[in-house]
């Protein structure tokens, strides 16, 4: 584990690799409380069931931005900044809180993602539920 926070890894004895982003605490705004993920955490969600019904975008919208609190984010790092502890280079202060989408080419699965349309991102993927689809016991009807 040690190696692998300072961006070294060893995948087995004796083969150890530079991989400085093995482990991201905060580079790349790693720390920001995107809306898009958790956006996608919701998809999820509703892709294998744990959300029973369909909802409209504007319900992932409405919850994602009822947990996820980007002001009180950028408020301790505005003391941070303040107080010479961090760069105000490295906070995303001009965030609508939403990643740009993120293309198919730079996903494990190639299916792109845009969190403002968390339907058509469901109902692009090959597997889970869709649309008006629920699960009735062992079985997804809809």
């Amino acid at each position: 584990i040690a190696n692998s926070m300072t961006g070294t890894f060893e995948y087995e004895k004796g083969d150890k690799r530079e991989v400085p982003d093995f482990n991201v605490f905060f580079r790349y705004n790693a720390t920001y409380p995107y809306y898009s993920d958790a956006v996608w955490y919701l998809t999820q969600m509703r892709r294998w069931g744990q959300i029973a019904e369909a909802k409209p975008d504007s319900w992932y919208d409405e919850v994602a931005k009822s947990v996820y609190k980007p002001e009180i984010y950028l408020e301790a790092a505005r003391l941070l900044v303040d107080e010479g502890l961090a760069n105000e280079a490295d906070f995303p202060w001009d965030s609508d809180g939403y990643k740009e989408p993120t293309p198919a080419a730079d996903i494990i699965d190639g299916i792109p993602y845009d969190a403002k349309t968390p339907n058509a991102y469901l109902d692009s993927l090959p597997i889970g539920l869709k649309g008006e689809q629920v699960v009735e016991g062992t079985e997804v009807k809809g």
